[in-house]
Parts: C-alpha cells; structure tokens; sequence
C-alpha cells in the first residue's frame, strides 16, 4: 500500500544549495561531503553550529563522517540515514515542515563507476520492456527516444565542467542495441559525487528574503506495482498541496537513466495528454527556450545515475534556475520548479516529487 503525504504547517525555505562535479576519478567520500556541505551552508549564510538536523542518503561511512566533522559535535534533534536521496529529501522536508528542527542539511552520494547500468541486465531488461510498451501504447517512436537523449546531453554540455558532451540524434541511433528499444547512448553513465541543501523554517529562511525558494510540496510513495499510476498519483498529491497546476510549472527536473522515463512522466505530471508525449518532443516543447523545459541540468542521461545524490541535485538545479544563477542554462522567468524521482516506467521503487516556488 502506497503511503499518503504530510502536508506542511510552516513553510520550508530552501536557503542553501551546493553540488560537486561529477567524475569517476572525483575526491574522496569524505572530501566531497566536506566540499558539498561547506558549499551549501556558505550560500545558505548559515554556520554549522546553526544546523539542528541533518538527513544523509549515502552507503559509504566515510561519507557520513566526512559530513559530520564539518558539523561538529552540536547536539541535533533530527537524524535520518539512508541509501537514497528522494527519502532522505522528503525526511529533512517534514522534520522542518512539522517544526521537529529549525535547519535541516540534507546531503547524499554516489561512487562511481561501480556497476554501469547497462551491465546490470535485469534492470536493462525492466526499462527496455517499459520502453516497448510505452512506443506501443503512445505512438511514440525510437527516434523520439534519441531525441530526448539529445536534449538532455545538449542542455548539460551547458553546465561548467559537464563530464559528458553534447551528441545528435543520429549518433544516438547509430550507437550499440542493448535491448531493443535502448542503445548504448540512451542509458545514464554512472556517477561519482555528491550534492547537498539546506532547508530551513521562518526565522532563517526571513534572512533571505524573496530570494529564497520555498518547497511547497513533498510526496514520497512507497513502492508500487504501477510506476506510472504512482507518479500520477504523486503529482496529483502535490499540486493539491503546493497549489497549484501542471500549467503552472516553469520547468522540471525528472529522473532519467534512459529516455522512456522522462517521455512516460510527460503524461503521468499531466504535461501532456496521454498519447501526446511525443508530440512534446517534437515540437521542442520542454527544450530549453521551449514552453516547459525538462532536465535543464542534463539530468543523470548527461551528469550520471545516481541513488543517493540524484534527488538531491534535482533541487540544487531547482534552486539555481528559481534565483537566476544558472548561467546558459537558465530558463527566463521560471518562478515553479517541478522535480520526480522514481520515474513512471520503473515500478518497484518509491516515488519522490517535490514543488519548488519563488
């Protein structure tokens, strides 16, 4: 059975953002938790002594130490470990929403190269199988798939330090069959780093001001049988909460280890009628100068599969293009960010959505 949601009684300002490249050969754990921690409470203007919980969705126990000698010895009320980041980000968004911690650090890794996904044969089989049955029920076509693969690869060759660059269409095309419909190119490369937020309530978040994004909304559902209909339901939760409607948001941020599940949560975020995700595609629609971009960032097709940091880095992107900060990437005016982790052609796993507004 799939868990409800927590509505907030307090606003949650996402104060401070911070995220390391992402390399196979980048630091240490617990250099790149000291690096992205650090970052993330400097942009914040909050000090460590200040922070009063802290979520952590890392494997790795120097990761974890690597975070906590940059915190120090305060004494915290809220305490989350875990393995990934949506969980971890909806924890720290209900500690402080529920007035359990006034500043909560949220912060995950990965470890690269570990298992590539494309070597992991019964997840390749799983989104090669959801891929097939979305061409077959939406219209959509292989090339549409590299389509969005290119997107992605173009908008984050924008990014300073991208770790891959830009590909076309027909090179996507032109790349090894794993299972039909995925090629070598449409599968997420892994990833090595970490990023981390700072959510804080009222008092810190009025240092501020309006600049300071305020997270409206957090769904997280437990794991399903249905990805599709538990990513509908998600943002269906969440725009009740957060107030507002699939025509409101400026852009999203949507986990994408291969392209069919970014195309499949057009429909499941109601971006498109179903059938009509492709026409998205075509038409440029969430490309960058489009009506709705979608993974401005390049999402994990460009900057690599990751569990633990994945969701997380989703709202360092968010909180980037909601202040204006992201450079050749930003999308004018955007004043609603829409991030979803655990996307609609994956059942098995939870489904994260979180709402970001200025």
């Amino acid at each position: 059975m799939s868990r409800g949601y927590v509505r907030a009684v307090a606003l949650v300002h996402l104060l401070g953002v911070a995220a390391t490249p992402r390399s196979p050969r980048g630091g240490s754990p617990a250099d790149l938790a000291r690096q992205a921690l650090t970052g993330a409470l400097d942009d914040a203007g909050l000090t460590a002594a200040e922070v009063d919980g802290v979520a952590i969705a890392a494997t790795d126990r120097s990761f974890a130490s690597g975070a906590e000698a940059v915190l120090g010895p305060t004494r915290r009320g809220y305490n989350c470990r875990c393995g990934l980041g949506p969980v971890a980000l909806d924890s720290a968004w209900k500690a402080v929403s529920a007035g359990v911690s006034d500043v909560v650090v949220c912060l995950g890794f990965d470890r690269g190269p570990g298992t590539a996904l494309v070597d992991d044969r019964r997840w390749l089989e799983a989104q090669a199988a959801a891929a097939r049955e979305f061409l077959q029920h939406s219209g959509a076509e292989e090339r549409h798939l590299a389509q969005v693969a290119a997107k992605n690869r173009r908008h984050g060759a924008e990014a300073p330090g991208a770790p891959l660059a830009a590909v076309g269409v027909e090179e996507i095309l032109a790349s090894e069959t794993l299972l039909w419909p995925l090629r070598r190119l449409m599968v997420a490369p892994p990833a090595h780093g970490a990023a981390a937020i700072v959510l804080a309530g009222a008092a810190p978040g009025a240092r501020r001001g309006p600049k300071a994004p305020v997270v409206r909304a957090s769904v997280m559902l437990d794991a399903s049988s249905n990805g599709g209909a538990e990513s509908s339901r998600a943002a269906r939760l969440a725009y009740f909460s957060a107030g507002v409607g699939p025509e409101d948001i400026d852009l999203a941020e949507v986990e994408d280890p291969t392209p069919v599940e970014e195309i499949a949560a057009y429909e499941a975020l109601e971006f498109a009628p179903e059938g009509a995700a492709a026409e998205l595609v075509e038409s440029g629609f969430t490309a960058l100068g489009g009506v709705l971009p979608v993974n401005a960032s390049g999402g994990a097709l460009c900057q690599g599969f990751s569990r633990g940091a994945g969701g997380i880095r989703q709202l360092v992107e968010l909180s980037l293009q909601l202040r204006g900060r992201a450079g050749r990437r930003q999308v004018p005016g955007a004043r609603v960010g829409l991030s979803l982790s655990g996307g609609p052609a994956t059942p098995g796993g939870p489904t994260g959505l979180t709402i970001v507004s200025t």
